[in-house]
Order: C-alpha cells, then structure tokens, then sequence
C-alpha cells in the first residue's frame, strides 16, 4: 500500500474515531451538545432512535479501529508477488520468501543459533528483509552478519527474481555454546 494512502486513512480512521468516541458521549451526557448540536440532541432524547444511533455509533468505532490497526500493520509484504511470464503467471508467497532467507541465513554457516526472518515492501517492486537473530557466543558478529546479508540478497534474488532493498540483521542475543558430553 503507498504511504501517502496510508497515513491519510490512518489520519481519517482516527479523526472519525474521535467524533465517534464524542458522540457516543452524548449519548451518555445528552445535555453536553444540546447548544451546538440540538438535532443530534433530538435523535438522543428519542427512545426509537437512540438504539439506532447507538448501534450506528459502534458500527462507525469498530470500523474506524480495524482501518487504524490496518494502516499500521500493512507495511507487512502482501501475500503474493506476482512474475508474469509468457505462458501466465507465479505467484510468490510472502511465506515463502521469508522461507528462503531463514534457510539462507541458517545454512551461511555463521554461528546463527536461531532467527526470524520478516520481509516487507520496499521501493520499485523490492522487498526488504528483516532478520532477528541468536546467535552463540564465538561468532564475530559484523564480519558473519555481513556473510549471512550477503546470501540471504543473493539467493532470495536467484530463486525468486525479486529485486532485494535491504538485508537488515538484528542480533537479539548471543548465547554460550554448550559442549555435550556423549556418555
């Protein structure tokens, strides 16, 4: 989705949540709008129409609060991409992708204990990839991070043609390596 698209319905998802959150505050306070608002007061004070008003006012807060979470949510990759060939199409799951870049940082051989992997939209049809990662105690981390960036761009692009933005890798924690003890 288009960031400006986005912010302007997060901007008007939250200003209609805020009238909403108001009127429904007169419902409970009728005499609050009865100066500035005597029409809506009317619809308020009216036994028939007060249910209406009230189920109408839910409809608009529940709409108005899935639009918010939403717009902030869809930054996540949309659940295919699609490559047009000459016999139809093929379409790539989001899944899939973030499956080649776990399995790509994995196999680089680099100490990663364990990771997950996040891919989102990035400029021009490329994607973005997102990696949060554990790694054990004797890994040199900026020259072993920069081997699993590396291969995670280089593969996600050989098996799927789709353009890679950026590798971002996060190291959440490093763990000490525990030897076993075979008895």
């Amino acid at each position: 989705m288009n960031p400006l698209i986005r912010f302007l319905m997060f901007v008007n998802s939250l200003i209609l949540a805020l009238i909403s959150v108001l009127l429904l505050y007169a419902l409970i306070d009728d005499g609050i709008f009865a100066d500035l608002l005597s029409p809506l007061s009317t619809i308020v004070t009216n036994k028939t129409t007060k249910y209406v008003y009230f189920a109408v006012l839910i409809l608009i807060i529940c709409s108005c609060t899935y639009l918010i979470v939403k717009s902030i949510l869809s930054t996540r990759l949309s659940n295919t991409r699609v490559r047009l060939t000459e016999i139809g199409s093929v379409d790539i799951d989001g899944a899939a992708i973030e499956s080649i870049a776990l399995n790509s940082a994995k196999t680089a051989q680099v100490g990663i204990k364990s990771a997950k992997v996040r891919v989102s939209s990035g400029k021009n049809n490329s994607i973005r990839v997102l990696i949060n990662s554990v790694l054990y105690s004797n890994v040199e981390i900026p020259a072993s991070m920069v081997k699993v960036q590396e291969k995670v761009k280089k593969d996600i692009e050989r098996y799927t043609g789709i353009t890679v933005e950026t590798v971002t890798v996060k190291v959440a924690k490093v763990e000490p390596v525990v030897a076993k003890v075979d008895k």
